[in-house]
């Protein structure tokens, strides 16, 4: 694991869970934070505190939702298949309290404080149609979600 405190936020942003199908109930956006140390980037989902690395910020975020998915998963068989309890624990699991959540969530309002400060200090720093182009492209190309769909886990039961 990444030691954290040392490391620079590569990015930052929300899990978002899309179940299917109406069955499956939902599960609260979550947040993740992206971190990067020498050639590995680790991304981690604050709120259940797994995490997975990669070699860049893409494979870094595909590498999670796998291991999302696969922990999803191991729910659903561990409470042979009720999806209601494993969403129930997930939840109560999300809301809470740790020192290192606490410290990464930190590290998240740290980053996304930053971003909003810069965003603000390029618009105005915009003289011209071309800036303000080059301006909006940037805020576009955040990071994207992660989006989970939950078929694989509600497939179990």
């Amino acid at each position: 694991m990444i030691d954290f405190n040392n490391a620079i936020v590569a990015d930052f942003g929300k899990i978002v869970f899309v179940p299917k199908n109406h069955s499956i109930p939902a599960l609260p956006d979550m947040n993740l934070i992206i971190f990067k140390k020498e050639n590995e980037y680790q991304a981690i989902c604050i709120d259940i505190e797994i995490d997975a690395v990669g070699d860049n910020l893409k494979d870094a975020c595909n590498n999670l939702k796998k291991v999302l998915r696969l922990y999803i998963t191991q729910m659903v068989y561990n409470y042979n298949g009720n999806i209601n309890s494993v969403v129930e624990d997930i939840i109560n699991n999300a809301f809470s309290h740790g020192n290192i959540k606490s410290q990464l969530f930190e590290k998240y309002l740290q980053a996304k404080h930053k971003y909003l400060l810069d965003k603000i200090a390029n618009d105005r720093k915009a003289k011209s149609r071309k800036d303000d182009v080059i301006n909006a492209w940037h805020r576009i190309f955040q990071i994207e979600p992660i989006r989970l769909n939950l078929t694989l886990a509600a497939g179990i039961a």
